[in-house]
């Protein structure tokens, strides 16, 4: 238990998440791109019934041991103590439901109700903490800190005092995106820190399960895609009087637009601002997406005309630099400010001869009114991977042509971090000959590769 000391600069911090992340949910709509206005009663959530399955990692376990179906945060919190790992496709809820977790456990600790036992070893419950891996810039202790801080600036905490609270199991950590460390040393940093404090519980997230990208946890989660009634339910939800003619639209292609609740939503978005028509892939969902979201900046922000005709040419650069990482495997979800500032710097005088203050004022727009964010330690991203992929497919999209077939070969195809950039590349491609001399060159690489460029 906490001392009276900490107990009492502990309950702001609480009170802190509980008014920050009161409505969770919109952590997926990073805008309400149709401009629709709900009041709270019909306000909802696309993780109310998402649910999870245990992963079992060996057949004959399969046989023995039952499998089972739990709602996400029940799951969660049912074996975080003993340290689990959420598996799902990117947009599938991960995230979510960490900050859905977080919230639940602050609120209870606010209130004080806290259940005996609630973590299975008779004590009361622990502070939750969430660390969003894609800012990892030097250890696990400074992003916990950093969170603690934030949320309580007034916390009288060092690194000594949070080890002292790990080894005691005094806090819940919610480490979010396993995957999106920035490299190889990092990702162990990590490891070393989940085995050095067993008695803590932690629940990690990750979008695939790769060599050495389980941590070594035994007990893995993986999101359920959405049931055919849970689409229904979001898309009339969302479109009252649009969506039974959505849903006749799509026919066969519900589950290629709507496994995940991210790009449900992206959809639903679209189609009420596409004279109610599904967009030919998804490919053209994200780029019609984001041309809504630039549209509506247009209509609520005054801003430069000048910075309107690069916006798109700018996200797709820092998705490019990102992309791309500083070694060939490499790929970066987070960039430090600095550093965008300065490929910004380059593509505009290189493009257009515009001046270093032309980038430095146009990335502030773009963290002012667009889909990037800063996050901590100065860092900026993308609001979700998924949009960095696709920006990088346009940048791809772009270049194509001018890509040697040794070139497209070694450089993108041989690396994985560039498939799904790839396979939006394709959806968007018109051009007949460039799509046959993509897929013949993936073929050479990988034949599954292959199959999946050529739909």
């Amino acid at each position: 238990m906490f001392d009276k000391k900490y107990h009492n600069q502990l309950h702001p911090y609480l009170c802190s998440i509980c008014q920050n992340y009161a409505q969770w949910w919109k952590i997926y709509t990073l805008t309400d791109v149709v401009g629709k206005q709900r009041d709270e009663q019909q306000q909802f959530s696309p993780l109310l019934d998402l649910m999870v399955q245990t992963i079992e990692q060996q057949r004959e376990k399969r046989e023995k041991e039952k499998i089972e179906l739990l709602a996400v945060v029940e799951g969660l919190r049912k074996y975080a103590p003993d340290h689990v790992l959420l598996v799902g496709r990117p947009g599938s809820g991960k995230s979510t439901a960490l900050v859905r977790l977080l919230l639940e456990e602050a609120e209870t600790g606010r209130r004080g109700d806290g259940e005996t036992g609630r973590w299975g070893d008779g004590d009361s419950l622990r502070i939750p903490v969430l660390v969003e891996l894609r800012y990892y810039q030097h250890s696990v202790l400074e992003r916990v800190k950093a969170f603690l801080l934030k949320h309580q600036p007034d916390l009288d905490v060092d690194e000594e005092v949070l080890k002292q609270w790990l080894r005691q199991g005094q806090l819940l950590l919610l480490l979010d995106g396993f995957n999106e460390l920035p490299s190889e040393e990092a990702r162990q940093q990590v490891r070393v820190f989940r085995q050095d404090y067993p008695n803590t519980p932690m629940v990690f997230t990750t979008r695939d399960l790769g060599v050495g990208r389980d941590l070594n946890i035994t007990k893995k989660l993986e999101m359920q895609p959405l049931t055919e009634a849970q689409m229904r339910q979001f898309v009339c939800a969302y479109l009252p009087q649009q969506g039974e003619q959505m849903f006749k639209q799509l026919g066969s292609r519900l589950r290629e637009f709507g496994e995940t609740p991210l790009l449900l939503w992206m959809l639903c978005s679209v189609f009420a601002s596409n004279s109610n028509r599904v967009p030919s892939n998804l490919g053209s969902v994200f780029r019609q997406f984001t041309e809504i979201y630039d549209k509506k900046i247009k209509q609520d922000i005054l801003i430069d005309e000048e910075f309107r005709l690069w916006q798109g040419q700018l996200l797709q650069q820092l998705a490019w630099v990102m992309t791309q990482g500083e070694a060939k495997t490499q790929l970066l979800v987070a960039l430090p400010k600095q550093k965008a500032e300065a490929a910004l710097t380059e593509f505009l005088q290189k493009e257009a001869a515009l001046s270093k203050n032309k980038a430095l004022l146009w990335l502030d727009n773009l963290l002012k009114h667009n889909l990037i964010q800063l996050g901590t330690g100065n860092q900026i991203g993308f609001c979700h991977q998924l949009l960095q992929e696709y920006y990088t497919a346009e940048q791809l999209l772009e270049r194509l042509a001018s890509l040697s077939d040794q070139q497209l070969k070694w450089d993108y195809l041989n690396y994985l971090k560039w498939t799904e950039p790839l396979a939006l590349m394709m959806e968007l491609l018109e051009d007949r000959e460039q799509a046959m001399r993509v897929v013949k060159l993936a073929l050479e690489v990988d034949w599954l590769l292959g199959a999946r460029l050529a739909g």
